[in-house]
């Protein structure tokens, strides 16, 4: 699918991919062995050889931070006011230890954070697995240099049982340095456990009546579409999605320009690497719900999904979910499935029967009472912002202002 460049930082998404970059400032050296640098976005073009190879070695993996999900997201949803992070081991081969995005207080001493932007589920920063805990030193230390100077850092989306958080929490807990701000959980399969999940009498006798009545429409298959096929079948999904509810709320991915060329990119990206598929459910040849798939180092993500809501009554979309749920538990190609769903998901929730606890983490960068001040701070925030949602709520009716996301985020 071809989109037209989108500017971002005076250049178009291509140049800012291939060309050449400026060279970037310099933060002060964080350590005497490992060097610091706070790049502009478009500075991270001659890094990306670099970039991928600290995935392949990384302390725990993070799709979204992968340059072909990362590159697209920068350049055409264009998050605000953040910078990236990079930190090097001395001698001339500068091996690339650690990245991790950055967005700077508008005011000194407050906070800084990690930011996930709305098409994203984790917020894990990547670092060397050998050098993590050196390598995360080095970045505090930067940040602490920052004009800036932000007194805390706040981390969104952390699983809980992963590595990150155990470093985290080994380095800043026990100073009472640690502060946790959210902590929820979202469905997971885990197919080495789960392969006999949704196995229920009556869920399957109902299951195979709706597969019945759905037959009775046309002839039913299943079709996975991966490389080139991928990035065709992706603009059926955007054109599914589009037609359903989300268009019409206008949070579908090809509801705004910046998304559509987003979703365009990142899928040509990640399909050229093997990374995702898109699977779906076809009655005639056509989707009646289809699901955006993607898989790294062990993991895989249900990203997004959508049904064709002409056969909402026959439950397409659950009917679809159900039979992607038996193929990844029987396919035990990966440790674990993320879903990427937002908490207590109606659907998702009920076929799959794992959870992953993940935690929106402060942590204090300089010692004595400004963290605490800026911890406060965050606190009372997140408090008015989830009562002023209270206040939707009740607004209407006890019901959702707009038909609920697959992902709050999206």
């Amino acid at each position: 699918m071809q989109h037209p460049p989108a500017a971002f930082g005076g250049k178009t998404l291509s140049a800012f991919v291939a060309g050449t970059a400026r060279e970037p400032k310099a933060a002060a050296p964080a350590q005497a062995a490992i060097s610091v640098e706070l790049r502009e976005i478009g500075d991270m073009a001659p890094l990306v050889e670099a970039w991928r190879d600290l995935l392949r070695r990384c302390l725990e993996t993070n799709i979204f931070l992968d340059p072909d999900f990362a590159l697209p997201a920068f350049a055409y949803l264009r998050p605000r006011n953040f910078k990236i992070l990079v930190a090097f081991e001395p001698g001339a081969e500068r091996r690339l230890l650690a990245l991790m995005p950055l967005a700077l207080p508008a005011m000194r001493f407050g906070l800084a954070r990690v930011p996930v932007h709305k098409q994203a589920a984790l917020g894990l920063p990547l670092l060397d697995r050998a050098e993590a805990a050196p390598a995360l030193a080095a970045l505090l230390d930067a940040i602490r240099q920052l004009p800036a100077a932000p007194s805390a850092l706040v981390f969104s989306d952390i699983p809980r049982d992963g590595p990150t958080f155990r470093l985290l929490s080994d380095r800043f807990a026990d100073r009472g340095a640690l502060r946790t701000f959210r902590e929820y959980q979202r469905a997971a399969l885990f197919p080495a456990a789960d392969a006999q999940v949704n196995r229920k009498t009556k869920a399957r006798k109902n299951d195979s009546r709706l597969l019945r009545r759905l037959a009775e429409h046309g002839s039913l298959s299943y079709r996975i579409s991966r490389g080139a096929e991928a990035i065709g079948a992706m603009a059926e999904f955007l054109a599914l999605e589009s037609a359903g509810w989300k268009g019409a709320s206008r949070t579908a991915l090809a509801s705004a320009p910046e998304r559509a060329a987003f979703a365009g990119a990142m899928a040509e990206g990640l399909a050229r690497s093997g990374k995702l598929r898109v699977e779906s459910l076809d009655l005639d040849g056509k989707a009646v719900a289809m699901g955006l798939i993607i898989e790294d180092a062990g993991t895989t993500y249900f990203w997004k999904t959508t049904y064709d809501e002409a056969h909402a009554a026959l439950s397409p979309g659950v009917l679809f979910v159900r039979e992607l749920t038996n193929r990844l538990a029987a396919g035990r190609a990966s440790v674990k499935i993320d879903s990427c769903a937002m908490p207590d998901h109606p659907m998702i929730d009920r076929l799959w029967p794992k959870r992953i606890t993940l935690l929106d983490l402060g942590i204090a960068v300089v010692p004595g009472l400004r963290p605490r001040l800026a911890f406060a701070a965050e606190a009372l925030h997140r408090f008015c912002r989830q009562a002023a949602k209270g206040l939707l709520l009740r607004n209407s009716s006890g019901k959702a202002p707009v038909a609920q996301t697959w992902r709050t985020r999206s």
